[in-house]
């Protein structure tokens, strides 16, 4: 599955530094708990990616599905949109749930690691790396990202989440 253009600028202990081009994203905001959020979010782009848009044009997957915590139960989910499409190509949704918004260069702190995510794990994993990044001297600017990779059906062993947060 595609995947964002980024280049590795380093490898820290325990995580790396990213830049990453340009891209556009398709997400959604979603209220209500974590897991309910995330699968409401995605069946929503899935939709939109599928063909439920303005022109009824198929959008090719890509990885991973973002997703941001906000203010209580509120959750961001994103697509990344293929590298093909501009503002002015993209799609356009049909009503008002799906927004496509374009994201500029940024250079990032990337925390990489496996198995189920739940939002525990993603509390302890962005813990983790706002700790490395205060040993590293390095200033985090909110939020902290989750990004899951695989789909559901892929074994724990095999998954791929990280952390991703912008740095100064």
């Amino acid at each position: 599955m595609p995947e964002p253009v980024h280049k590795v600028v380093s490898k820290n202990d325990g995580y790396e530094i990213r830049e990453y081009a340009g891209y556009l994203v398709a997400e959604t905001t979603v209220a209500g708990p974590w897991k309910e959020a995330l699968n409401e979010g995605f069946r929503r782009l899935f939709s939109y990616i599928s063909g439920n848009n303005e022109g009824r044009t198929k959008v090719e997957m890509t990885a991973p599905v973002l997703q941001e915590a906000r203010t209580g139960d509120m959750q961001v989910v994103s697509f990344i949109a293929p590298a093909s499409f501009t503002l002015e190509t993209i799609p356009i949704p049909k009503g008002s749930r799906i927004r496509i918004r374009q994201v500029p260069p940024f250079t990032a702190a990337v925390l990489r690691y496996g198995g189920w995510t739940d939002p525990e794990k993603i509390e302890r994993k962005t813990e983790e790396l706002r700790s490395m990044l205060s040993r590293d001297g390095r200033t985090p600017i909110p939020p902290f990202l989750s990004a899951q990779y695989n789909p559901p059906w892929t074994i724990p062993p095999f998954r791929r989440n990280e952390i991703i947060v912008l740095i100064r």
